[in-house]
Formats: structure tokens, sequence, C-alpha cells
């Protein structure tokens, strides 16, 4: 089923492993986090490593 071009958030389809899962929901449950919370985190978290690195191999000077 499609979502209505509103300019909502896709949706993303994904299924981890039951145990990373559940370990994933205890932690988020250990702080009094809603899961959601902690994954949109954790994908802020992983999106500002990757501009890091791009940023650092940019900056590095070509091997002849």
């Amino acid at each position: 089923m499609g979502r209505p071009a509103t300019g909502q958030t896709k949706v993303m389809g994904f299924r981890p492993p039951k145990p990373l899962r559940d370990e994933f929901e205890q932690l988020a449950a250990a702080e009094e986090r809603k899961p959601s919370d902690a994954l949109v985190e954790a994908m802020h978290d992983w999106v500002k490593k990757k501009r890091r690195e791009r940023a650092a191999k940019q900056e590095r000077p070509e091997a002849p």
C-alpha cells in the first residue's frame, strides 16, 4: 500500500534479528525512552560519523 504524497515520512521496512531487537528495547526501557527515539538518535549518530569519515577522506592527499 502506497503512502499519499503529503510529505509524510516514508515507511522504512526492516526487521533486525530478534536478539538484537530485544536487547535494544530493553536498553531503551532502562533509560525510560521509546525505542523509536533511541533509533532516531542512533541514525543521527551514524550519519554524523559518515560525514566525519567523508570529510577526513577528502582532507587526505592522494597517494601517487
